[in-house]
């Protein structure tokens, strides 16, 4: 592996913990609730089996988890 590949990985990891933080900052109820936070994840993992979700960043696939809850 390049140098410029193991940069890009884990800059790659810092925008994903720091949209997760982001989301979870804005939507503080999955942080206090075990069993909302399960629901969540729940939904999380659908989203991401869905086709075309793979574009989605991870601030965007916990959004659209949260939306699906919202509707239920």
């Amino acid at each position: 592996a390049s140098k410029n590949s193991a940069i890009s990985s884990s800059e790659k990891y810092k925008q994903t913990k720091e949209q997760a933080l982001t989301f979870f900052q804005e939507h503080p109820q999955y942080m206090r609730s075990k069993e909302d936070e399960e629901q969540l994840m729940t939904e999380f993992k659908k989203v991401l089996l869905e086709p075309g979700s793979k574009n989605l960043s991870i601030y965007q696939t916990l959004l659209a988890a949260h939306e699906r809850l919202q509707a239920l």
